[in-house]
């Protein structure tokens, strides 16, 4: 019997920030500052094949298209916080001389002072589709050390329920030459609560952000093909809410120092593929 053939349609948003760090040498932990309103350029492009469209807007009541401007909190600082779940964050608050983090604080109040969180909405029109991240349009730091450092956080919500992602980024480059110290007591742990002030601490629940991404595009194939797995499945004209965290995890092994004085461009994009 003739294998039926798949018919992949893709379209991708892509947006586009960058926020420029400057240096604040007494910091004891790492951490950028930033100017968020600075240089803001939207980006977009498209690539499709048939009639299904994955289309993005930051607002849920309409204007999707291929692109938006990202929307996003107004932070000063990216400084090192703690997170089992992205919804409680904690904060290091002392540090031993090894640079051992030893006391933490529950700063889920005022977690958006440390770190880059915004809302997006996605949509899927002419069909129902398969949403991955789009590698080709992403960027989420740019060296080693930065990579190392930073966490992506998602929790997408559609009709089916809610996803939770926490990725590490080290596929998005080498991150091999980046320094590694101990800022917990084990490695591959997070803070997940506080007990008497004390950290109790729970298994790094990150996993790897290319597990997500959409298959790469060949010379005869321009669209998308489906990855090996999904953020999540829209059925036709279904509005999907992205919510997302930009963030240094502090009980990350690179979490140090050297990632101070660094630019990061911030770029999200997203690729809905549709397989017949």
């Amino acid at each position: 019997m003739e294998r039926k053939k798949l018919r992949r349609t893709a379209i991708f948003a892509v947006l586009w920030l960058l926020l420029l760090a400057v240096v604040l040498t007494s910091a004891t932990y790492a951490w950028f500052t930033f100017t968020p309103d600075t240089n803001v350029t939207p980006m977009a492009g498209t690539v499709s094949q048939g009639d299904t469209y994955l289309l993005i807007s930051n607002s849920p009541s309409g204007g999707f298209d291929t692109s938006c401007t990202m929307p996003q909190s107004v932070t000063a600082a990216l400084s090192p916080v703690s997170t089992p779940d992205l919804t409680r964050f904690y904060t290091a608050t002392v540090q031993n001389r090894e640079g051992i983090s030893i006391e933490f604080a529950d700063t889920t109040d005022c977690a958006e002072e440390s770190l880059i969180h915004g809302t997006l909405y996605l949509q899927c029109k002419s069909g129902g589709c398969d949403v991955y991240l789009y590698r080709s349009g992403l960027t989420l730091g740019g060296d080693a050390q930065t990579l190392a450092a930073l966490r992506l956080g998602m929790k997408l919500t559609t009709a089916a329920g809610t996803q939770t992602y926490m990725f590490n980024l080290d596929a998005l480059g080498d991150t091999a030459g980046a320094a590694t110290r101990r800022t917990v007591p084990n490695s591959g742990t997070v803070v997940s609560a506080l007990t008497d002030g004390a950290a109790v601490y729970a298994v790094d629940p990150a996993v790897t952000i290319s597990d997500y991404f959409a298959s790469e595009q060949t010379a005869n194939d321009p669209a998308p093909g489906a990855g090996r797995a999904a953020l999540c499945t829209l059925r036709e004209d279904e509005i999907c809410t992205v919510e997302y965290w930009l963030y240094l995890e502090g009980c990350d092994d690179n979490c140090i120092r050297e990632v101070q004085s660094k630019d990061v461009a911030l770029q999200l994009a997203f690729a809905g593929v549709s397989e017949e």
